[in-house]
């Protein structure tokens, strides 16, 4: 945990061994990303929610024992936002369509007895999405063949859950949130979000990745620290990857306390943390001036 002073601090282990030895009620506001079963594999570790196969086995298990913990240690009254999209079924195992995987974070959250509140989408390119991915029901040659198959994009979601009970320190968003800003951010998707805005995730690879990073933009953050904490109090992240939680939290003026089992990952997560903390006392500077 975070000591006296301390800006931020990042957990070598598995937040699901590591979340019950946590006091209750230590946190202000959680924002991450889960780990996608089945989709990107993160690390060799058999802790890796990622490395589960399929959504009706040990994913769902781990993410359930996973959200009864969060909602232990996040403040009564205060906000839990989870990025996830919906992800398609895996050919090689003959499977078509997507899986709900917004529905089970949704599910589990309120198992554990957090009020599911909102959800943002945000806006994906469709032309981007199809180059990267390679998805056939995203390409023209799959529209100009049998559009029976062809589907939009898949879009992120912001899952708004909130701890049952009152919030004894209320979020003031004086100096935070504007209402120009609130009229934008309020719409139900997203616009303006640059998908290619995130942190250099080559700094996180390792010898023996084979499949894709993809760190949260710092944009989707940004917005979601500012509406959903105060200056000064922590975030926590469980599944810190190579920090973008932590550098965006640090540099809006937060505190930061992470979860991250991949060696490569923190070491590139202690250096954007370093880098956020000198961009925050820089801009420190400047007002004082």
């Amino acid at each position: 945990m975070l000591n006296d002073g301390q800006l931020y601090a990042i957990h070598h282990g598995d937040c699901i061994l590591h979340m019950p030895e946590m006091p209750e009620h230590c946190m202000d506001f959680a924002v991450f990303s889960p780990p996608f079963p089945s989709l990107y594999a993160y690390t060799s570790d058999p802790c890796d929610v990622g490395n589960s196969d399929g959504f009706k086995g040990e994913a769902k298990l781990h993410l359930s024992f996973f959200y009864h913990q969060l909602a232990r240690i996040v403040k009564p009254g205060r906000c839990i936002v989870v990025h996830v999209m919906q992800i398609p079924r895996m050919k090689r195992a003959n499977e078509v369509g997507l899986n709900d995987f917004r529905g089970l974070n949704i599910r589990l959250g309120e198992r554990a007895g957090l009020v599911f509140e909102y959800d943002w989408m945000v806006r994906k390119n469709p032309q981007a999405q199809a180059i990267r991915t390679r998805t056939r029901e995203l390409q023209f040659n799959g529209l100009e063949t049998d559009r029976a198959k062809t589907r939009g994009t898949l879009q992120d979601y912001l899952l708004k859950f909130r701890v049952p009970g009152e919030n004894e320190v209320p979020i003031n968003s004086k100096g935070q949130v504007s209402r120009n800003d609130w009229i934008e951010w309020a719409e139900g998707c997203w616009y303006g979000i640059k998908e290619t805005d995130t942190l250099n995730l080559w700094e996180g690879r390792g010898e023996d990745d084979t499949k894709h990073i993809c760190p949260l933009q710092l944009g989707v953050i940004n917005r979601l620290v500012r509406l959903f904490s105060n200056p000064g109090e922590i975030v926590f992240s469980p599944f810190a990857g190579i920090g973008s939680e932590g550098y965006v939290s640090v540099k809006l003026g937060r505190r930061f306390y992470g979860c991250e089992i991949k060696d490569e990952y923190i070491e590139a997560a202690m250096k954007n943390l370093e880098r956020a903390e000198s961009a925050f006392n820089a801009t420190e500077l400047t007002l004082f001036k």
